[in-house]
Order: C-alpha cells, then sequence, then structure tokens
C-alpha cells in the first residue's frame, strides 16, 4: 500500500524521467557555454595573430648550420654548400633542422656510417601531396618538405649507438634523415631531430 507521500509505480517512472531529462538539459547547456567560449576565444585569437606570425611563431634565431649539426651530433662534409638551419621549439618537444647539398657520392659516404648494420635507407612508397608543409617543417627554410618527393627520394631514422660507428656513437638526438637526389650526382640531405627535454638555445 502507498502511504500520502509515497509515489507510485507510475509516478516513480515519470518522476525518473524528469530528472533524467533534467539533468540531459543541464549537460546540453553547459557544452553549449563551453562551445561558445570556445568558438570566442579561437575567434579572439585569430583576430590577434596574422598567418604570418603563426609561420614565425616558436622559431629561435642565431641556430647556424654550426651550431645545428654541433647539437644534432654530425659532422657535415666540408664541401658540403646550400646549408640551411632551423630550430623550433614548443611546450611538448623541441626540434633541430638541417638540411646541404653535396655530390651523391659525399652523400653516401655521409650516410653509410649512419646506417644500423644490416639496414638500408628505403625508398618513400608513402609520399605526402604536393605542397603539405608543417610548423616545424623545412618549409621554413624555403625547401618543400622532403616527405612529398618519391623520385630519387630514400630515407631512415636513427637514434644514437644505433649504427656501431664513430658517427654513429656521436648522434645526439633521435633523427629523421631524408636523402633527395634532385639532380643526377647532386644530392640533398635533410636532417630532422627532436628531443623532449629542452634544448639549449643558441647564443646571440
Amino acid at each position: 500500500m502507498s502511504g500520502p507521500w509515497t509515489p507510485t509505480g507510475d509516478e516513480q517512472q515519470k518522476w525518473s524521467w524528469r530528472k533524467r531529462l533534467a539533468v540531459g538539459a543541464w549537460v546540453f547547456t553547459i557544452l553549449c557555454i563551453l562551445g561558445v567560449f570556445t568558438g570566442v576565444v579561437m575567434i579572439t585569437y585569430g583576430l590577434g595573430h596574422s598567418p604570418e606570425e603563426g609561420e614565425k611563431c616558436c622559431w629561435v634565431e642565431n641556430a647556424t648550420p654550426e651550431w645545428t649539426a654541433k647539437a644534432m651530433g654530425f659532422q657535415v662534409p666540408e664541401t658540403a654548400t646550400d646549408r640551411r638551419s632551423g630550430f623550433h621549439t614548443n611546450i611538448q618537444y623541441d626540434v633541430v633542422l638541417l638540411a646541404f647539398t653535396v655530390t651523391t657520392a659525399e652523400g653516401d659516404q655521409f650516410l653509410k656510417p649512419l646506417q644500423p648494420e644490416g639496414t638500408q635507407l628505403i625508398r618513400n612508397s608513402h609520399p605526402e601531396k604536393p605542397g603539405y608543409t608543417r610548423s616545424d617543417g623545412f618549409s621554413h627554410l624555403g625547401l618543400p618538405e622532403p616527405e612529398t618527393f618519391v623520385d630519387g627520394m630514400r630515407l631512415g631514422s636513427l637514434c644514437r649507438g644505433d649504427a656501431k660507428t664513430p658517427q654513429g656513437e656521436a648522434v645526439q638526438l633521435c633523427t629523421k634523415i631524408y636523402a633527395h637526389e634532385f639532380q643526377p650526382g647532386t644530392t640533398r640531405i635533410y636532417l630532422w631531430a627532436s628531443s623532449d627535454a629542452p634544448l639549449t638555445k643558441p647564443s646571440a
């Protein structure tokens, strides 16, 4: 028997649905408010920051090819030309970039001691589309991203000690390696290295 303040089964079911609807409406309202707030923040940020500022963001000055090669632990061939370098930093990791051009023979001589025993550089079988860029990539240096090339492109990676050679032991950061023979007998080497720990910035 139901007392004067005890709802019947039907009334309990109605009350349960009312509670669910109320909670759902409350959650929906909160989500709408958060969505509007996020949109306002993004619009405000976009109005206050131009695309040019976004491209320049987080790049450290004075990261010369000499400084970058030392930070990475590579000995760049003395004959290398068109040397380009960069240092990108964010809250997650730091990135250093180095690119230079050598003859294909000199490129192979540079790369061979950096290959772990029993391995070789591979072809780029999954290229990015032409025009692909990334915030911490080589487009900042005025170069196409190496991931977009197929013809003449070889790629690999290594961390310190992967290659049991003096050159391999000297490597300081885990590095992605790209070797692009962009014309017969001439190769551009791209080196992209990252570090979870903040790197010491180059002096002014």
